[in-house]
């Protein structure tokens, strides 16, 4: 028999274009779909539905605050669907909403009739509906799929699709945090007869960064010849592989982890200068693709065979306008193909990364210098991420004589982990232990010793407090320097881990308190109790309940919280009427 229905011709266009319908009276518009449906009335066959099963994990979205369980709900919108989908569904059910799977809170499904007919395409999207408000919906772009949309072919049968992550987004397993200190320079210093001490005693500058509870170091690589650095200008090209292997193999035997940063230039790369090294200049951009990959597998094979193997690898250093200019340079006058040029440079660079590193793979780190720019974050990496570049963490750097209040952090690294669900650290940072040098924009922190200790502190509480425990770790820039005769520091022999005469300052303490161990510590005095817990609960709450109920059902605890060094302090009273239980909850 032949009936009056709906035939659908569907064709893909860009992420975040709108849908349009026809509903029997008129064209109408629906909005953050990537996909467009126009349909027309004709007499067809009418086509069997068939029940078909939608499964999405929110648990990332709910980590990160993108979805509120209770409050918020998900639906899937698709090929299948009427416009109608906030009231009622077009096989008459009362909407293609998901709901939660019992012993699974991460879990939801539907099961829908789909009347598109069998061996047709069916595409589609899961939508977040933030407090029931449908003006402000949250459409997934999955990245795994063509055209950001999610397809199958529609069986004749019933069918379970598996289940997928909302945007593909799976939040990486914790990993301890790191604390960490660039030491490039430290055999440069020493060589200019600078020494390190602790109480006085002269050690390894590294065995004091060890006994500090520092846990990673990182070492800057040039590709200047050994030419260059017997210039009068050695400062600026010393950081070639001759210098860096050796000091590498010195970061691992203290029994510390190495972090290298390509900087893919004879010299200082940043967001004012990329250059090309100068060996590579003459390269057409396939031979420059291929040396990038060559380059790299030399570099990382170099260090697997002398036992200094790189635990994490930054791929380009400061990239925010890009690499290897002006091959590289982002966004250029053509964006389009400047971006493809410079995600072929770096997938080419993290293949050779792999293809050395075999079973022994470091996580690759992509470091811009925005830790206090949102809006340029976010440009770059999602410009980034459509090139389709794999990495596993975000780097930032953050100093706040140029990047703005800490407040800025936290906005930027709270929304970058929303958005791509991956670690995010503080590549770089640092802050004065003298007044001499950097006395604007510290936003009313003393540049003293104990100001250095302060400013962690504070930077500790953002970085920890970021969602779903993706802030992942803090390095310092310029940990080494010390002041040396002819050589410009730039001021940052003044906001180092040592003083003019080599003592080690109290920062490098407060650096180890990062990663030890979180623990509530209580001391009682009659009727007053008080917890104390050190810098590695920073940014966490602490909570409390008259019995050990769910985690759900502990309250926040909101006397005030006071910092005394790198210890975080509540007093409390007693209560008299019943005991409680204290503990401390990561946001």
């Amino acid at each position: 028999m032949c009936a009056k229905s709906i035939r659908w011709i569907v064709s893909a266009l860009p992420s975040g274009s709108s849908r349009l319908w026809w509903d029997g009276k008129g064209l109408g518009l629906s909005g953050q779909a990537s996909w467009l449906a126009v349909y027309s009335l004709g007499m067809m066959s009418a086509a069997a539905a068939v029940q078909v099963t939608y499964q999405v994990n929110l648990g990332a979205q709910i980590a990160l605050g993108n979805f509120r369980p209770g409050t918020d709900t998900i639906f899937v919108s698709g090929t299948f669907s009427s416009p109608s989908w906030k009231q009622t569904a077009s096989d008459g059910s009362s909407s293609y909403l998901l709901s939660p799977v019992g012993g699974d809170s991460n879990l939801y499904t539907g099961t829908f009739n789909i009347v598109n007919t069998a061996g047709s395409s069916e595409n589609h999207k899961f939508v977040i509906n933030p407090r029931g408000n449908f003006t402000a919906l949250n459409w997934e772009s999955p990245t795994s799929t063509l055209g950001g949309n999610r397809t199958f072919v529609v069986p004749g049968t019933a069918t379970n699709l598996p289940v997928v992550y909302f945007n593909d987004q799976q939040l990486p397993a914790a990993a301890p945090f790191i604390a960490g200190a660039d030491f490039s320079d430290l055999s440069f210093f020493e060589s200019r007869g600078k020494s390190y001490k602790d109480n006085g005693h002269v050690q390894d500058g590294l065995a004091i960064l060890k006994n500090s509870g520092l846990t990673c170091v990182r070492l800057r690589l040039w590709t200047g010849s050994d030419a260059l650095v017997q210039t009068s200008n050695a400062y600026n090209f010393t950081n070639n592989l001759t210098y860096t292997l050796p000091l590498a193999v010195r970061v691992k035997n203290a029994g510390l982890q190495f972090m290298l940063d390509f900087h893919y230039s004879d010299t200082w790369a940043d967001p004012g200068k990329q250059g090309t090294p100068s060996a590579w200049t003459s390269l057409n951009f396939a031979q420059l693709v291929q040396q990038m990959h060559d380059y790299n597998s030399n570099c990382i094979a170099a260090f697997k065979a002398a036992g200094a193997m790189p635990d994490y690898v930054q791929v380009g250093n400061e990239i925010t306008g890009g690499m290897l200019w002006t091959n590289g340079a982002v966004p250029g006058n053509n964006a389009t193909a400047q971006w493809s040029k410079l995600g072929q440079l770096m997938k080419a660079a993290v293949q050779g990364i792999a293809d050395a590193a075999g079973t022994n793979m470091p996580k690759i780190i992509v470091h811009i210098d925005r830790g206090g720019d949102w809006s340029t974050t976010q440009w770059f990496f999602d410009n980034l991420n459509a090139q389709g570049v794999p990495y596993d963490i975000i780097g930032e750097s953050y100093y706040p004589f140029w990047h703005g209040p800490l407040s800025n952090v936290a906005n930027c690294f709270t929304n970058a982990a929303k958005r791509y669900a991956k670690p995010v650290i503080i590549a770089e940072t640092a802050f004065p232990w003298t007044n001499s040098y950097w006395t604007t924009n510290i936003y009313g922190i003393p540049g003293t010793t104990n100001g250095q200790v302060q400013f962690l502190v504070a930077l500790a509480q953002v970085v920890k407090n970021v969602p779903a425990q993706l802030g992942a770790g803090i390095f310092w820039w310029g940990a080494e320097y010390q002041p040396a005769n002819g050589v410009n520091e730039a001021g940052f022999n003044t906001a180092s881990f040592f003083d003019a005469g080599g003592n080690v300052l109290p920062v490098a303490d407060a650096f180890g308190q990062l990663t030890v161990p979180v623990r509530l510590s209580p001391s009682l005095a009659g009727p007053t109790l008080t917890l104390q817990w050190p810098l590695s609960g920073a940014g966490m709450g602490l909570t409390t309940a008259t019995n050990l109920l769910p985690l759900a059902s502990w309250l926040p605890v909101t006397n005030a919280v006071q910092t005394t060094g790198t210890w975080f302090t509540v007093t409390l009273p007693v209560d008299s009427v019943q005991g409680r239980f204290y503990r401390l909850q990561s946001n």
